[in-house]
């Protein structure tokens, strides 16, 4: 394991687990709005259950990594990490985000959801899935990779104090921009991450049966909630909390090997998340065009199409090496300057 870079191993298998979440829920939802397989209660529970901790997850794994690799490298420059931030992230916030809205232009009434325009998308409002990237590039802006026990405690109050004003209804009644009203959403799940590398978190398998405890908890308090319409953003967070810590003492505390598909998952983690809904779209566009609605064959090609099609295509990026600059900017330009190098 790179000494300076240490990415441990629980922390891409909860990004892995966090991903396939992402992908099944946005494809269990574009059966419903497409009318090809409505939700039924268990359907509705599942993706209302999910909501409340995959993209938390997303979020604490960010700001765990983004702590940790800035306290172990320990050279530190806003100007230059902005600027890598930009690069890493704007490049495929942009690109994939303009295919997708290029894509629902196209395809016209055969698309689940329009959107306002590709200026206004990109810059006002962002797409699915790709306003993550969006939000996450403002969080790297604006909380500074704090190091000391005392100035995450600070950080992680007013992280909380925002969560209390989104949760209390108050943000609904301020105009703020998009990326404002979201770091006030899930600036709590970034710090909490950052919190937990600063305070060094270990793994502990005698904390193993508060991680299934929390887990059964999240469970029949997600089936209470649903049953009874809750719509408490309290509630919710408190769910979150139970979901994620729960799903992070599992994770950490367990030795179990990666299976081969955790392992693709793993490895191809960025290109299922930046085009599972592209090629989603895609292939469900093409069978409606083409006459078939039918349930039982949207689904098994779909799910095929919306993991194995960015996987194929990563692969293929990656062979080309050029293109692979949409996924990976900055590692595809260090290699092509090394390659031009060694030429010489």
């Amino acid at each position: 394991m790179n000494k300076i870079m240490a990415r441990m191993d629980f922390i891409d298998k909860i990004k892995a687990l966090a991903c396939a979440l992402v992908v099944i829920g946005h494809f269990v939802m574009s059966m419903d709005a497409s009318a090809i397989f409505p939700y039924t209660s268990p359907t509705k529970w599942f993706v209302n259950s999910i909501y409340l901790f995959h993209v938390q997850l997303f979020f604490v794994c960010s700001g765990f990594l983004y702590s940790y690799s800035v306290k172990h490298k320990n050279d530190y420059n806003y100007f230059k990490y902005t600027g890598k931030k930009l690069l890493n992230l704007g490049v495929p916030y942009f690109v994939f985000s303009t295919v997708t809205v290029l894509m629902k232009m196209m395809a016209g009434d055969a698309v689940n959801s329009k959107e306002n325009g590709l200026l206004y998308t990109l810059f006002i409002e962002p797409t699915a899935p790709y306003w993550y990237l969006y939000v996450l590039f403002f969080m790297f802006i604006l909380i500074p990779p704090l190091r000391s026990k005392g100035s995450i405690t600070v950080a992680i109050i007013i992280a909380l104090a925002l969560k209390v004003i989104d949760v209390s209804g108050l943000l609904s009644a301020v105009n703020l921009p998009y990326f404002a009203q979201r770091i006030m959403v899930y600036s709590i799940w970034f710090v909490l991450g950052m919190t937990l590398s600063v305070w060094e978190y270990k793994p502990n398998k005698k904390h193993l049966p508060l991680g299934i405890i929390g887990l059964l908890l999240f469970t029949v308090g997600s089936v209470i909630v649903f049953a009874l319409s809750n719509t408490n953003k309290a509630a919710y967070f408190i769910l979150g909390l139970l979901a994620v810590g729960s799903i992070f003492v599992l994770f950490s505390c367990t030795d179990i090997p990666s299976g081969k598909l955790t392992k693709i998952i793993i490895k191809y983690n960025l290109p299922i998340f930046l085009m599972h809904t592209i090629f989603a779209a895609g292939i469900r566009i093409v069978l409606v065009k083409i006459g078939i609605n039918q349930w039982y064959i949207h689904i098994p090609v779909g799910i095929v199409a919306t993991f194995a099609g960015p996987v194929i295509a990563a692969f293929i990026m990656d062979k080309t090496k050029v293109f692979n600059i949409l996924l990976y900017p900055e590692k595809t330009i260090k290699g092509l300057k090394a390659g031009a190098v060694s030429k010489k």
